[in-house]
């Protein structure tokens, strides 16, 4: 990621912030679209699925595109999903290196416990010399601001 005489710099906050506005819209709109298809393709063949069972599919549907999304983008070549790119941020382990599938999964999944602290995982980033977040720590992440 960096030269040896390069310091590292890490991503700003509201950087993070706002990429992570641009991902979760640009996953809403994957979710809306397969879910329509969903749908679409359950009326056509005339589905019927009892009770909560289409939600629960629609659920499922939700949330394996959300892990996909990031886990195989932010493991990439690319390390960054677009709303990260936008802003030149990387996702590297605490080396600076490119993570792995399972890293990144690690990663996205302890997201729910930055999420379910009520926004205290997300504000630890504050207290981290490495401007990480609970979500990082757990994983063993750090996001990165590209040089130019």
């Amino acid at each position: 990621m960096n030269s040896i005489n390069e310091p590292i710099k890490y991503a700003a906050f509201g950087k993070r912030l706002v990429a992570w506005f641009a991902d979760a819209l640009i996953v809403a709109i994957f979710i809306f679209l397969a879910r329509l298809i969903f749908f679409s393709l359950c009326a056509q063949i005339h589905i019927q699925l009892a009770g909560g069972k289409v939600t629960m599919i629609s659920l499922g549907i939700g949330i394996a595109i959300a892990i996909l999304y990031h886990v195989l983008l932010e493991s990439s070549k690319l390390q960054a999903t677009p709303g990260k790119m936008i802003f030149g941020l990387v996702v590297t382990d605490t080396h600076g290196k490119r993570v792995n599938k399972q890293k990144a999964l690690a990663r996205h999944l302890s997201k729910y416990a930055s999420a379910v602290t009520f926004g205290i995982g997300y504000l630890l980033y504050f207290a981290s010399k490495q401007r990480q977040c609970l979500h990082d720590k757990m994983a063993g992440c750090l996001i990165l601001q590209k040089s130019l």
